[in-house]
């Protein structure tokens, strides 16, 4: 297998575009608009099919005939919905359908298909539609042939027979080539800052040049030339110049480590300020584990480049204020409503990545940038350890968490995994926890990088909880990029480590 070059697609060796993406009047429902630069096909109901051919009627295949693939389609609107794509060939034969629950903009579905049904798509073309109940589905369509977006036009993906999929030497040069891309695009906020943590966090072991290029095309999707907004919110409803929720903040992490004079690092903390009730900033009367992540942690970036020590107090406060509505015991909550009346998703593997993640990144913020004397400080440290202990007394066998940590049979959840190793590894790195969490943190790693697609992608992450605990717990799970900032936030913190970068470069090996 060739090294994949740095900044290019994997399009000859594993992808086959559609050539042409045909489809009904786009009809967006009202209200919502696709992002900007981008162009979408609508798929509906019977009679209102979208259409994908690869060539002309008869051309012979270009496909290996031992070669299977999988049909992959990019949502480009955000659906809070269950729906189902059926799929057939040109000449009748069905396909399959795909399982679309709550799915978002970027976000890739998949249908597997057999190397005869690979071939006659190449010959037929695909016909997709939806059941008349779910209502239609908004994709990416061919994008204009552009190269950087090529992974959410409509495409096969196929076998890589000649490495056996992802394993190997190449596994990791092919999670950063997808990576260090617009691949790993997201819609802004949260989902997004995880990936601009893991591209910056890359820079040393990257190059800074190669990281930064990544960094300056996804903030590009989101600010214009001015630093302005321009962005759609969770519903794809425009939300131009305004932060929607205390999740949209995070991505101001890494903005005022680049550029601590951004007009968007004033503006987010003039957010924070209008959402502060007892010293905790949130949405309403909901404390949620987020914040420990989205707000914390940002702020302390801001309060250390801005020199602001009561922004660094601030931080502290939304770490502590987080503990003692959140955590019970060795338990903890993602939210808490009502004064604690209402409490849900207790040990969620994401609800505790985000407080792990953001007591490591405050603590490591302010430790390294002249702060560490805010009040508050050492309790963060204590309750950073005490939660570490507790999160790895619940990994499984696998060396992975469970989607709930204390349920075993709601099975393995690979982003919540890389989240929770990723702030294992950066306390360890840091000295605020012991040097063996980073050993644990490795094997975690190594066990994940089975998870990769053949073009790098992440799999094994369950869906974002719009869909509630049911759909948590029922199993259901799909490829996601913020896991994928995830986990290169865990690579590159044991990279960063002297007695642990070897390690981690076998772990994506074995």
């Amino acid at each position: 297998m060739t090294r994949i070059e740095e900044g290019k697609t994997t399009e000859k060796r594993f992808r086959r575009a559609a050539a042409a993406v045909k489809g009904p009047a786009l009809h967006l429902p009202e209200g919502t608009r696709v992002p900007a630069g981008w162009s979408a096909v609508r798929i509906g109901a019977a009679g209102e099919e979208a259409l994908l051919q690869w060539s002309e009627a008869g051309e012979a295949s270009p496909l290996m005939p031992e070669s299977g693939a999988v049909l992959r389609l990019c949502l480009a609107l955000n659906m809070h919905q269950i729906k189902r794509v059926e799929a057939r060939l040109g000449g009748g034969e069905p396909l399959g359908s795909l399982d679309i629950r709550y799915g978002y903009v970027f976000q890739p579905f998949e249908l597997q298909l057999t190397a005869a049904q690979a071939q006659a798509a190449v010959r037929e073309g695909i016909v997709l539609w939806t059941s008349a109940d779910t209502g239609p589905v908004w994709v990416f369509d061919s994008l204009g042939g552009a190269a950087d977006k090529a992974f959410f036009a409509p495409h096969l993906l196929l076998e890589d027979t000649a490495t056996g999929g992802a394993a190997g030497s190449g596994r990791r040069e092919r999670f950063l080539a997808a990576f260090l891309s617009l691949t790993s695009l997201q819609p802004f906020g949260w989902i997004e800052g995880c990936v601009l943590d893991g591209l910056y966090d890359l820079r040393p072991h990257v190059g800074a040049r190669r990281a930064d290029d990544a960094l300056d095309a996804h903030l590009s999707q989101y600010l214009d030339d001015h630093g302005r907004l321009r962005y759609e919110d969770l519903f794809s409803r425009p939300a131009d110049g305004r932060l929607t929720t205390i999740e949209a903040t995070l991505p101001a992490g890494v903005l005022v480590k680049r550029d601590p004079g951004h007009p968007l690092i004033a503006a987010v903390i003039a957010y924070w300020a209008s959402l502060e009730k007892e010293g905790l900033v949130m949405d309403g009367s909901i404390v949620t584990a987020e914040g420990a992540y989205t707000i914390a942690y940002p702020m302390a970036a801001a309060a250390v480049r801005l020199q602001r020590p009561a922004l660094a107090e601030q931080a502290v406060r939304q770490l502590l204020g987080r503990r003692d509505r959140l955590a019970r015991g060795r338990d903890f909550y993602l939210r808490s409503a009502d004064g604690g009346a209402r409490m849900t998703f207790r040990n969620w593997a994401r609800a505790w990545a985000w407080y792990l993640l953001g007591m490591t990144r405050t603590w490591t913020e302010l430790t390294d940038g002249g702060l560490a004397g805010v009040a508050g400080l050492p309790e963060v440290e204590a309750e950073l350890r005490r939660a570490a202990a507790a999160a790895l007394s619940w990994r499984g066998a696998d060396r992975l968490w469970s989607c709930y940590l204390d349920d075993p049979a709601s099975g393995t959840e690979t982003s919540g995994s890389a989240g929770i190793a990723a702030a294992l590894a950066l306390g360890a790195r840091s000295g605020a926890l012991p040097e063996a969490m980073a050993e644990r943190a490795c094997e975690t790693l190594n066990a994940l990088t089975g998870y990769l697609s053949v073009d790098g992608v992440l799999h094994g992450v369950s869906q974002h909880n719009a869909g509630g605990d049911e759909l948590q717990r029922g199993g259901y799970r799909v490829y996601a990029q913020m896991g994928m900032g995830l986990l290169a936030q865990l690579d590159a913190a044991l990279a960063g480590m002297p007695g642990m970068a070897a390690a981690a470069a076998e772990a994506w090996r074995r």
